[in-house]
């Protein structure tokens, strides 16, 4: 079900959006901010790793290493 809004855009985002079929517009618009709320939330959670990332001490590959021999040897 859709939801009719309004919306104040900039004259040259009109202008633009102005040049696509009546039809078209509606999906133009939401698609587009399809895409800007994805992207917004991808770098949200990006932001929220990098803070827990900052949290996490520090390893060397040989603790990395050593880790997955020992998971190999138990069967894992």
């Amino acid at each position: 079900m859709g939801h009719r809004v309004n919306v104040l855009l900039e004259e040259a985002v009109w202008q633009v959006l102005d040049k696509a079929p009546r039809g078209e517009r509606s999906r133009i618009v939401n698609a587009a901010l399809s895409q800007w709320f994805q992207r917004r939330r991808r770098a949200d959670a990006a932001g929220r790793m990098d803070e827990l990332r900052a949290q996490l001490p520090d390893i060397t590959t040989r603790q990395v290493v050593k880790w997955v021999r020992e998971d190999r040897e138990r069967g894992g």
